[in-house]
Order: structure tokens, then C-alpha cells, then sequence
């Protein structure tokens, strides 16, 4: 069993920004491969399926990016994912270029709230998959971070979005089984 969870804030006013990317990656999972409709539970909302041989469990923490840690830890524990290893997270990074994906299997929060707050819950050992989401415009002006992660992806980063969403879908598998080095040797 693996649990795959997508960070961002919940509202209508979210959707689209660039803080969201990971509810925007965990939609288009759940659309490409046919889960049933989410679920709400667990202060989020979930989907499972089979595939390959393992249940896939999709999430998305309803509270806001801040307080992710603890709707991870009740759909964990009530699925039985004792393993940390078994939790793979996607979510925005500032520090990384747009587009550019790091996969981490441990470590800090790099200066993320959501994954801060998710380190007090599990500990630093669980995957976590890096969506870059710095620009030219934001290198080249002083726009503050929490407004910069607030705001909207352009027409052109949205179709850009897409290409790595066609990406991750036909690579899908390694996140499954896990085989980090596999998926970054495909991205």
C-alpha cells in the first residue's frame, strides 16, 4: 500500500496558484487512471485503486498547507501505513526552477510549512517529490514569497504544467514501487 498525497490550500480562490501544485498533480493522477470520486475523511479527501498489485490511496489534506501533518497521519493510521516510507509527497519549491523535479527521501523542510508540519507527525523519513515553481519574474523582482506561492501559474506555465503532468502519468509505475531512480532517470 502506498499513500500519495498532493499539498495545497483548500477554496476556490487556490486553485490554479502555484502553492497548489501539489492538489493539481493528485487530480490529474486521480483523472489519467480513473479513481473512483474522492472521498471526503480524514480532514481531506481520498481516492484508492489497484494498480500494479498495489493499492494507491490519493490524498489531499483539506486543512490549510500549514496544518497538513495531522489529516496525513489519521488517513495513515487508518489504512495501517506504518511505514513513513510508504508516503509520497507532492509539493511546490520555491528554491527549484520551474518545472525542475528533486526527489527527496528524507530530510528538513527546506523552509516548507506543509512539510515542516508533516515532519512533526512522521519524522523526516518519507518521499517527497519537488515541484519547482521559481520564474524569471520572480528572480527579477522583489516579490515576496508568500505572495509569489499565492498567485496564479500564466497560460504558458499551465501548459507547461501539463507536459510534466504527461510526464509523471506515464512513469507512474516508479512511484508506485517506489523506484525513485528510476522515475528521475525519466523525467
Amino acid at each position: 500500500m502506498i499513500l500519495i498525497v498532493g499539498l495545497g490550500n483548500p477554496g476556490k480562490e487556490f486553485e490554479n496558484t502555484r502553492h497548489n501544485v501539489g492538489f493539481d498533480i493528485i487530480d490529474s493522477i486521480q483523472k489519467h487512471f480513473l479513481f473512483p470520486k474522492f472521498s471526503k475523511k480524514f480532514n481531506g479527501t481520498y481516492t484508492k485503486k489497484n494498480i500494479n498489485e498495489s493499492e494507491v490511496i490519493l490524498f489531499k489534506p483539506m486543512k490549510f498547507m500549514n496544518l497538513s501533518g495531522e489529516p496525513i497521519y489519521k488517513i495513515s493510521n487508518f489504512f495501517n501505513i506504518e511505514k513513513a516510507d510508504s508516503i509520497v509527497v507532492f509539493h511546490d519549491d520555491l528554491d527549484l526552477k520551474f518545472l525542475k523535479i528533486r526527489i527527496k527521501t528524507n530530510g528538513g523542510h527546506g523552509g516548507h510549512n506543509g512539510i515542516k508540519n508533516i515532519i512533526k507527525y512522521f519524522g523526516n523519513n518519507f518521499n517527497r517529490i519537488k515541484v519547482g515553481i521559481k520564474n524569471t519574474f520572480y528572480i527579477e523582482n522583489d516579490i515576496p514569497a508568500d505572495k509569489f506561492v499565492l498567485g496564479r501559474f500564466t497560460s504558458k506555465e499551465l501548459k507547461d504544467l501539463e507536459i510534466l503532468k504527461k510526464k509523471l502519468m506515464k512513469n507512474f509505475k516508479y512511484i508506485v514501487i517506489k523506484d525513485f531512480n528510476e522515475l528521475k532517470s525519466n523525467i
